[in-house]
């Protein structure tokens, strides 16, 4: 699969929509925000494009903690790039996902029909930025 990913952020909702006006732009934080109350992450946003090739491919992904153990997991959505000018935005929502600790450690993987073709490091902090 020659399929290039554009772009990749993993955001906390709020931040992304209300802060950043829903702009994906290059000096955007991948962080991902804890309730401080539950230890759990409020609401966020895995965002790519996917461009650089024509036809169609089977994407999944997962976040991985600071141990590499998966925490979450997509289920397999098929992408189509009509052209290999088009870029395909995708975006998915988690909530209350439970993450271990605070820190820098973590990981998005990206795959196309069964292979590893990305990795992108997101931070995890508590909403008081501690």
């Amino acid at each position: 699969m020659g399929a290039r990913l554009v772009y990749a952020k993993v955001i906390d909702r709020e931040v992304f929509y209300v802060n950043e006006r829903g702009r994906v732009h290059p000096a955007l934080e991948n962080r991902v925000v804890l309730d401080g109350d539950r230890g759990v992450a409020g609401a966020f946003l895995v965002l790519r494009g996917w461009g650089d090739d024509r036809g169609s491919f089977t994407e999944r992904w997962r976040l991985q903690g600071p141990g590499g153990e998966t925490l979450y997991e997509s289920i397999p959505r098929e992408v189509h790039l009509p052209t290999t000018s088009h870029v395909e935005k995708l975006e998915d929502e988690i909530a209350d996902l439970d993450l271990p600790v605070d820190g820098d450690a973590y990981h998005v993987v990206f795959e196309l029909d069964e292979q590893e073709v990305a990795r992108v490091r997101f931070e995890v902090r508590a909403a008081n930025g501690e």
